[in-house]
């Protein structure tokens, strides 16, 4: 599905951000698409996902997310989404089908405008 999802952004012209648990695979997949400028990060070495989209956007956030690991994913998410009219797009559940953070946090999604699905 991370692929697919990839390879669907960059036909319709977004600029993707990927995760990966190793530089060597980022590596590997930049080769493997073609797009050796393909902005990515290792999610080992730098667990903060919120920190590293904006760090990454200037400040902006990321307009869409699409998140295989499910719901202990979403506060992440929704910390890394842009201020308004963001998508979390919830696509597998590599994390579980459970989480342990509080359920008032959805409440951001009223705030940022956001639509998770």
């Amino acid at each position: 599905m991370s692929l697919f999802s990839l390879l669907i952004s960059l036909a319709i012209g977004l600029k993707p951000i990927i995760t990966s648990s190793s530089d060597k695979k980022l590596e590997d997949l930049r080769a493997k698409v073609g797009v050796p400028d393909l902005i990515g990060y290792n999610y080992r070495t730098h667990p903060d996902q919120a920190a590293e989209v904006k760090k990454l956007t200037n400040g902006r956030g990321a307009d869409l997310i699409i998140d295989n690991t499910g719901p202990p994913g979403i506060p992440a998410d929704l910390d890394s989404l842009v201020r308004q009219n963001g998508i979390i797009s919830i696509v597998g559940f590599l994390g579980g089908m459970t989480a342990d953070w509080n359920p008032g946090l959805l409440l951001g999604l009223i705030g940022k405008t956001a639509r998770l699905q």
